[in-house]
């Protein structure tokens, strides 16, 4: 026994040493700073510590006007190379673009991410929840912050909900996409005329057993949920589509009186079967989760996926010019085709013309909007 102590003693010491390092590896503040109405701005320079202070006052009035029962307490922004609370320690959220922490009551924000405002207005709701809205479960709370993000940052939409619906496509199966072409081959109403459907889907990089039911009980946003990045940027996705359509269906207050009921009741969470009546997803088998998908992604979406992915036209563009170059060099009049592209099953589509300057260009340099 008194061997076995003299050895415990030095781990201990060791142990607290090296809790007490830990504790000290906190990263360094900004250098430059900028004190505003709503709290201190923290960033790499004055003039970037004083635009986000613009952004942190604007943002944090309209976030207090738009949710119920939320508290606008003291806190932070930093501005941040790497979003971080500590020097060594890699968290779930080294790759997000922003993270609120409460324990310091501070919001870090990434320098370069897409929108440093549409972040910052995410990470303010996050700061203001309390209460009833706690009683939101799983992921629901990012899908939460997303809409209202994006009710803020109406400029932003269009990028957020492309990232958010595509990713959340990953849990179900893939994005099923149909391409239709058609091609004349001159202007004349007497000219041959063909045209082809294919079908493309966009899937994940890796292989995935998430379920779209697990948004209601993994934590994604949580710095110590470790899991694949795929995985939660499914679940972040799978969370805003819940919440868009509750927003659409019964609006924030609506959302509220639901936490209010559920805290009422003495609920830790509200029933998932309760969120998915507000979201219209009653039934939640995988085919309703891939319907809300095909209501939810329209021209704009599609118009993005495309640029970002120009391959989910070229390859189909591109096997069907070499099947028709008999038709391409026998036209009278410069060759047009006519394409659209939808998710499967849906009625809204993505209208496009693509000129054909020659035939050896390539299919994405010569995109042209209808």
């Amino acid at each position: 026994m008194k061997t076995k102590t003299r050895l415990l003693a030095p781990c201990r010491l060791l142990l607290a040493c090296l809790l007490a390092l830990a504790s000290g590896c906190r990263v360094a503040p900004p250098i430059a700073s900028y004190q505003g109405p709503q709290g201190l701005v923290r960033a790499g320079g004055a003039q970037e510590a004083e635009r986000v202070s613009g952004y942190f006052e604007a943002l944090q009035v309209e976030v207090d006007a738009l949710l119920p029962g939320t508290n606008n307490r003291a806190k932070e922004v930093w501005v941040q190379e790497q979003p971080a609370l500590y020097t060594f320690h890699e968290a779930a959220y080294q790759e997000a673009d922003g993270f609120w922490s409460e324990s310091s009551s501070r919001i870090h924000l990434r320098r370069d991410c897409q929108s440093l405002r549409r972040t910052l207005a995410h990470e303010l709701v996050h700061a203001a929840l309390e209460g009833p809205w706690k009683t939101l479960p799983g992921t629901m709370e990012e899908g939460l912050c997303d809409v209202v993000s994006i009710l803020l940052c109406p400029e932003d939409a269009t990028h957020m909900r492309t990232g958010r619906l595509s990713a959340a496509a990953f849990a179900t199966g893939g994005l099923n996409l149909e391409v239709e072409l058609f091609l004349s081959g001159s202007d004349s109403p007497e000219a041959l005329k063909i045209g082809t459907r294919s079908h493309v889907q966009l899937l994940a990089d890796a292989q995935s057993d998430l379920r779209p039911e697990d948004v209601f009980s993994i934590a994604a946003g949580l710095s110590t949920t470790d899991m694949p990045v795929n995985d939660k940027k499914a679940l972040y996705g799978l969370s805003f589509l819940v919440m868009e359509r509750i927003v659409e269906r019964v609006g924030l207050h609506g959302l509220y009186e639901l936490c209010c009921e559920a805290q009422a009741t003495g609920l830790e969470s509200i029933p998932v079967s309760w969120l998915l009546n507000a979201a219209g997803l009653k039934g939640a088998t995988i085919e309703d989760w891939r319907m809300a998908l095909q209501e939810a992604i329209g021209p704009a979406e599609l118009d993005l996926l495309v640029k970002l992915y120009p391959s989910l036209l070229s390859n189909s563009t591109e096997r069907f010019l070499g099947r028709q170059t008999q038709v391409i060099q026998g036209a009278t009049a410069k060759g047009v085709i006519a394409a659209s592209i939808r998710v499967r099953g849906a009625d809204r589509q993505l209208a496009l013309k693509l000129d054909l300057i020659e035939s050896a260009a390539p299919v994405e340099s010569i995109f042209r909007r209808e």
